[in-house]
């Protein structure tokens, strides 16, 4: 085993409730970060670098394309309130 894989293993199963939370925590949140599924072994291959080998819960096909996701909205109006011109009374 390597000395990332030991560390990896003494953080997920650390004694301290606050310390293994916070690790799985940040490992959650990289994991979420590139679409990745949250478990141990997912986050044991992102820790030591083996990205290769973590396979994608959900595909990017399967997300909607951008221009769908929010409706265009119009330019705003020029109404009365454009840029207006020098302040009368000064020079």
């Amino acid at each position: 085993m390597s000395e990332k894989d030991q560390q990896f293993t003494r953080m997920w199963n650390e004694e301290s409730k606050s310390k293994r939370e916070k690790f799985r925590n940040l490992m959650k949140s990289k994991l979420a970060a590139r679409k990745l599924s949250f478990s141990e072994s997912n986050a044991r291959a992102f820790w030591n670098g083996d990205v290769a080998m973590i396979t994608p819960e959900r595909s990017y096909e399967s997300e909607r394309p951008r221009e769908e996701r929010f409706e265009r909205r119009p330019p705003p109006r020029r109404g009365g309130r454009g840029p207006r011109g020098p302040v009368k009374g000064r020079r």
